[in-house]
């Protein structure tokens, strides 16, 4: 049988969740919460460039369309595909069991519970693109089974899980493709939320993964200067770590928010075994804050901030900084250590709208200074979401 291209096996998967769609959509329609979601995202970028070549121009960053609603009694499910950047994925597809006792069953592919920064949605997230650990250490979407636990000041999600919906059998780190078995993980995320007065939250979290690979792979951790350009893959730092055979992942976290000010820190850790005995262990973190200078909250949850509704008719402004590091260098990788600096402005037309502009200052050492690198990237956003 003749073997078909990653987007072939995209394309087929997308065709047949539009049919199942169709085929249940009187069955669904009783369900008064069925709703159509999706987000579009449009992306300029201008690149002083230093030594690696970027291409200045505009990117369809994310293009999503999606469904979501009820399925029977306590049950819910999502179904959510993405064309950003000309490739189509599919991203959420899930099913999900509101039990007796308040907690919830999750089947399908979600996100793995690792950092907050990557649990908040891109629709929400204060910058145009999350840091550069956030981007490398966490897992993002898998298929798999988990078990949350959830209240107002304390709560813990476990999730056992595999590869994701479209990871073929060709190995493409990139893509997080995998050859032979399918990897097979664990992680869990806890937290504690306390409330600070009538106005403050205060959150503090941890998430340890564990992914086994029976089969070794190669694997490969690296990242934009948190900002795509038009071309939206020019990388520069660029771990290749070969025959991995397990990787354990760690997160610590860090949220207070206060009214209109918001502050977030994170740590994050891969400690990597392969089969030659390297052993390389990758680390990073960033601290951000935001202020919304004409007095809006974002909305707290324990997975993520949410949307700002403006105050009034005119709109909202919020100002953001962070300063993000990430070291790619241990144990005769030569990956890069990447340290950046980022402001950005973001305007709220309403709590559908938004424009954002970045400037980041980025600044990479690799243990060959031949490749040191250190751009200042510009960068501006329309976004849309319902």
């Amino acid at each position: 049988m003749r073997k078909m291209s990653p987007n072939a096996r995209r394309l087929s998967a997308l065709t047949i969740v539009g049919t199942g769609l169709g085929l249940s959509m009187p069955v669904l329609a009783s369900y008064p919460d069925l709703d159509v979601r999706g987000r579009l995202m449009i992306d300029y970028h201008h690149i002083d460039e230093d030594e690696q070549d970027f291409v200045n121009g505009f990117n369809n960053r994310r293009a999503r369309i999606g469904v979501t609603g009820d399925l029977a009694e306590d049950w819910d499910g999502r179904i959510e595909v993405d064309y950003g950047g000309g490739s189509l994925g599919i991203n959420d597809f899930r099913m999900r069991w509101a039990l007796p006792n308040d907690d919830r069953l999750w089947i399908g592919q979600y996100k793995v519970p690792m950092g907050f920064q990557e649990l908040t949605s891109s629709r929400f997230i204060s910058l145009i693109e999350r840091s550069s650990p956030s981007n490398v250490f966490t897992i993002a979407r898998r298929v798999g089974v988990a078990y949350e636990h959830s209240r107002d000041t304390y709560g813990i999600k476990s999730m056992f899980f595999g590869s994701g919906i479209g990871d073929d059998q060709d190995p493409d780190p990139d893509e997080k493709d995998f050859s032979g078995d399918q990897p097979l993980g664990l992680a869990a995320r806890g937290y504690f939320a306390p409330h600070i007065g009538d106005a403050a939250r205060l959150h503090l979290g941890l998430s340890v993964a564990y992914e086994d690979h029976d089969d070794p792979q190669d694997i490969n951790f690296r990242d934009r200067p948190e900002l795509r350009d038009g071309d939206g893959g020019t990388r520069i730092l660029d771990g290749d770590v070969k025959g991995v055979e397990d990787i354990t992942r760690l997160g610590l976290e860090a949220v207070y928010a206060a009214g209109p000010l918001t502050v977030e820190a994170e740590y994050l850790r891969a400690m990597i075994n392969n089969d030659n005995g390297d052993d390389p262990t990758f680390d990073g973190w960033h601290i951000q804050g935001s202020y919304m200078l004409t007095g809006e909250t974002r909305p707290y949850s324990p997975t993520g901030f949410g949307a700002v509704v403006p105050n009034s008719t005119s709109g909202a402004w919020e100002l953001a900084a962070r300063i993000s590091n990430i070291d790619l260098n241990d144990s005769g990788i030569d990956g890069g250590e990447q340290q950046n600096y980022t402001l950005g402005v973001n305007y709220y037309v309403s709590e559908h709208i938004r424009i954002m502009g970045n400037v980041v200052f980025a600044d990479v050492d690799f243990d060959d200074d031949t490749r040191d690198d250190s751009p200042t990237l510009i960068g501006a956003r329309a976004q849309w979401w319902f």
